[in-house]
């Protein structure tokens, strides 16, 4: 789509989330108190994500420093080193795919709301999906970055807890790709009104890439805690990492003949897409050797 500038998302740690993403950020109100809420496109359904609050199962110990090991060997470019094998194992010691994806919850659930904003806009323009998530048709009008972070207050949790901020931050990454893609930088919201099914999947993908490596990037502290890898070493990797992820996960999950912009994103149909594109994610990373 040609060059645009970017509002000045991801660089090193300190500056992960551009301004208007610092958490700081206050929701546009309500234009109408009747306006439907995200997640009740259809009061009948079962909201997105029904089961219950459980904390987040820890790094398995016993398996932690194999992978503190793998790591540490891939980041010093020692011999016998592979990022997948590390990544395998680094799922490994998180109770294997399924349970990784268990505990993704606040993942799942912003990326099904990322995926129900987007269908919204696919199917009824911009100015009806942003009402759907709560915000006043204002936001039209507004600078850009202003209007994103409103949409991301609105999707993404406030980063309370490690697994809330790791969904933070992956939509916000997100948003940025969509700014980048759509050159939102050189106009308005209005630009995205031309997605088609197979960016809006590309995106969603990107979100779900972009929460586990946000959750990597939240274990390794471990590892760098306990001064296996150096400091150097750590920035290294976390460049390398996400086009990791992204790389091994996106080719299998963009051939899945599903339209994500007509799914029931607030429904079980979408709750089901979510948790199996997460448990197939860190199915592929856990396979890789």
């Amino acid at each position: 789509m040609g060059t645009s500038k970017s509002y000045g998302g991801p660089g090193n740690r300190s500056s992960l989330l551009p301004p208007w993403a610092d958490g700081d950020t206050v929701p546009l109100p309500n234009p109408d108190p009747d306006t439907e809420q995200p997640g009740q496109d259809n009061p009948s359904e079962p909201p997105t994500d029904p089961s219950p609050e459980r904390p987040e199962i820890p790094l398995q110990s016993s398996n932690w420093a194999t992978t503190s090991r793998h790591f540490g060997t891939y980041a010093s470019g020692g011999g016998g080193g592979s990022l997948g094998k590390a990544l395998s194992s680094y799922t490994q010691s998180k109770g294997g795919s399924r349970q990784a994806s268990k505990s993704a919850r606040s993942g799942r659930k912003s990326t099904a709301k990322l995926g129900g904003f987007l269908s919204s806009v696919a199917a009824r323009g911009v100015r009806v999906a942003t009402e759907g998530l709560g915000l006043a048709s204002t936001i039209l009008g507004m600078p850009v970055e202003l209007a994103l972070g409103a949409i991301l207050d609105a999707i993404a949790p406030d980063g309370a807890t490690p697994d809330d901020s790791a969904a933070r931050r992956a939509i916000n990454a997100t948003l940025e790709e969509m700014y980048n893609r759509f050159e939102l930088g050189e106009g308005n919201l209005s630009k995205l009104e031309a997605i088609d099914s197979n960016t809006a999947k590309e995106l969603i993908i990107f979100s779900v890439t972009s929460y586990i490596f946000e959750k990597f990037l939240q274990d390794l502290q471990y590892c760098f805690e306990e001064g296996n890898i150096a400091e150097d070493e750590v920035i290294r990797l976390e460049r390398e990492v996400h086009p990791y992820i992204e790389a091994t996960v996106k080719v299998e999950l963009l051939e899945k003949q599903v339209d994500v912009l007509t799914l029931n994103w607030s429904g079980i149909e979408g709750q089901r897409f979510c948790d199996e594109i997460y448990s197939q994610a860190y199915a592929l990373l856990e396979d890789k050797k």
